[in-house]
């Protein structure tokens, strides 16, 4: 360097770490401030230890969900009092619905930012803004940069905002406002954005994925949609999540059995079956509703997997109505079930109903449930020996023993009767690359999981 010079150095760019908490939507939310970010010249680590800006995007959606992104948010407010220089933000659903509680609780928070304020993220940073709770609804288009925090493979493709169901025991409404849905052009610049980036299986999220198309259900909007997104190259898979049953239709059921993009998959809430207790959800069609969508789908698509969810000890919910419920899931027998306890949440009209089950008797119930599901599921898994399946590969794990001398590579990915975070995965004898198709024997099942060999 010559004498008497000095060279300015380039200022550090900031590096962030966010904790996505949550549901797949809440991942969007995420990537779309990541992304905003990005754009601003941020660097990312995955150790919020060694950032500068730690991002908590929250869930409030059930109790035990808010009671953990608490617990996240506690463990990153000790990280900042180690390192005070920290910029600590709090966003999403429990930052909407508890601002003042989150504000008083942990004073470390520098900025608490509702569910409509993401895009804002950079700006608000910038302004040392200290909350920000937008009066407009926001909803995520093609326009917003995104920095996915999926493998590359993989991408949640959320197709519209909110929800206008009402259901009595759901804050989701209150929290991120009435049901809207992107255009069908917006989302499919978006898919084209992400399959040419690498990625290849798009799994479509929304409050309601039925009611695409407007803020009424539009009568074939998400079929349409799907063949749409099945024209764009690059894309293989394509995998619908939270139909509501009262808006699934033969043309939904005939889109899932006719294009050889979308999975024979679908995640279908009920909830229960019980009509007394639908009718205090405020869930529209009752069991025949519930009922007419399994039947429609499997007659149209008889190897779909079909996932769904159940509250149990819900308010009013008698033995008699339990019962009920379990026969229901005897005979439904879902290749996926999540069984959830309910949880009274603030300022919905469940929560104010009367007749509520003791936590004991909830915790029994919810137990029951499981364990039936857990045998149906081993079954189901079962009846795949022997059958080969298309796997996208997802890793590569460490070499297992063989009966001979030879190690050979164990590698592990879903079908498409799988969906990712949620399901299960299929291991198997191969050595594959992630993020290609393969197509794999069923060799051996447990009640979550596939095992198997590559077949070459």
């Amino acid at each position: 360097m010559p004498k008497g010079k000095t060279v300015k150095r380039k200022p550090r760019a900031p590096m962030v770490a966010a904790v996505s908490l949550g549901c797949p939507k809440n991942t969007v939310d995420t990537e779309v401030m990541l992304g905003a970010l990005a754009v601003a010249g941020c660097d990312f680590s995955a150790d919020p230890a060694s950032a500068d800006i730690i991002i908590v995007n929250t869930c409030g959606f059930i109790k035990p969900a808010a009671e953990e992104s608490a617990s996240v948010i506690g463990e990153m407010a000790e990280l900042k009092r180690a390192r005070p220089e920290i910029t600590l933000v709090v966003a999403g659903c429990l930052a909407q619905k508890e601002r003042s509680a989150l504000s008083k609780s942990f004073p470390e928070i520098d900025l608490l930012i509702g569910t409509s304020s993401y895009p804002k993220i950079v700006d608000l940073l910038q302004s040392s803004a200290s909350s920000h709770f937008a009066k407009t609804t926001f909803i995520h288009n093609h326009t917003h940069p995104r920095l996915l925090a999926t493998p590359p493979w993989t991408a949640y493709l959320k197709i519209a905002e909110g929800c206008s169901n009402r259901c009595s025991y759901c804050a989701i409404p209150k929290l991120r406002g009435p049901f809207r849905s992107r255009t069908a052009a917006s989302v499919a610049r978006e898919a084209s954005d992400l399959a040419a980036i690498g990625v290849r299986e798009l799994v479509l999220v929304a409050q309601d994925t039925t009611r695409f198309g407007s803020s009424d259900a539009s009568p074939g909007a998400l079929p349409r949609l799907l063949s749409r997104l099945a024209d764009i190259d690059g894309i293989e898979w394509l995998r619908v999540m939270y139909a509501y049953p009262d808006l699934v239709d033969e043309r939904l059921a005939e889109a899932i059995a006719s294009n050889p993009k979308v999975c024979h998959y679908i995640d279908l809430p009920v909830q229960h079956i019980d009509n007394a207790i639908l009718k205090a959800m405020n869930r529209r069609g009752g069991a025949s509703a519930v009922k007419r969508s399994i039947s429609l789908l499997r007659s149209a698509v008889p190897d779909i997997s079909i996932r769904s969810s159940v509250i149990v000890g819900f308010p009013g919910e008698t033995e008699t109505r339990f019962r009920r419920l379990l026969d229901f899931i005897a005979e439904a027998r879902f290749d996926k079930l999540g069984a959830f306890a309910y949880s009274p949440e603030t300022g919905t009209p469940a929560a104010s109903m009367k007749n509520a089950v003791p936590e004991e008797i909830k915790a029994e119930r919810l137990a029951a449930a499981m364990e039936l599901q857990q045998k149906i599921s081993c079954e189901k898994n079962r009846e795949l020996r022997g059958k080969t399946l298309k796997v996208l590969v997802e890793s590569v794990l460490k070499p297992m023993k063989s009966p001979g001398k030879n190690r050979v590579a164990l590698s592990c990915g879903r079908s498409e009767r799988d969906a990712p975070e949620i399901d299960g995965v299929l291991r198997f004898e191969g050595n594959a690359t992630p993020g290609t198709f393969v197509n794999v024997k069923i060799t051996r099942s447990d009640e979550y999981d596939l095992f198997g060999k590559l077949i070459v």
